[in-house]
């Protein structure tokens, strides 16, 4: 394959999980439930936690497992094609790019935590598997999903890092070459989003004003 059929299919691939990303599931289930439009509600987000504080679990449960496979589906569906590892990690990147600005609601949605943990299970299943359960713990522990959400990001693009630096070694990762360069630069990318827009969730819990699990679902004030 020429560099320049590399870059066409990244960039096709790229817009493929975008378009994914950017699917709204979490405003769509605040207007079927006559919420409107859940942006309008505690932390702004369309993501599940924002919907447990506005609908409760079971709503939350959905759109976070939907949310999930916006990030996973387009980058199983790039591993099967077999194309370049460089255009994985660009659908991967794509899909929490397009969760976070999405496409069809005036690019406002949500923080891509869940996206960028389908994309972790895609291609990462072990690393999948240490996030969810030290982000577990931390919930468990603090109640604070944001809290959980960057320690989670942090833990999973670390370990990447850290195995890649420590020769490649392969813990179980569905593509060929695990640690490819393409797939640090993934990891990284995910964490710099995730960490950028929880900026504000850390700088209320620095303060102690940051909501707990279940607090902060009323309407937020108009401009």
């Amino acid at each position: 394959m020429s560099d320049l059929d590399t870059v066409l299919i990244s960039f096709l691939f790229l817009t493929v999980g975008y378009i994914f990303g950017s699917i709204p599931v979490g405003i769509l289930v605040g207007k079927l439930k006559g919420l409107g439009d859940v942006r309008d509600y505690g932390s702004g987000s369309t993501g599940a936690t924002n919907i447990l504080r506005t609908l409760g679990i079971r709503w939350a449960l959905f759109v976070g497992v939907s949310d999930l496979f916006k990030g996973a589906l387009p980058v199983l569906l790039a591993v099967q094609l077999s194309i370049p590892d460089l255009a994985v990690a660009l659908t991967g990147s794509g899909a929490v790019i397009g969760h976070i600005w999405p496409v069809f609601t005036s690019f406002r949605g949500g923080k891509g935590v869940a996206t960028a943990f389908g994309v972790f299970v895609a291609l990462f299943p072990p690393v999948a598997l240490l996030v969810l359960f030290c982000s577990f713990l931390l919930l468990a522990a603090f109640r604070y999903v944001s809290l959980m959400s960057m320690v989670g990001t942090i833990t999973g693009a670390g370990y990447v890092a850290l195995v890649a630096l420590l020769n490649g070694l392969d813990v179980g990762s569905v593509v060929g070459d695990p640690y490819h360069d393409s797939y640090i630069l993934l990891a990284g990318v995910l964490f710099l989003l995730i960490e950028y827009k929880h900026f504000p969730n850390l700088m209320r819990l620095i303060s102690g004003a940051e909501p707990k699990v279940g607090q902060g679902g009323s309407l937020r004030p108009q401009n």
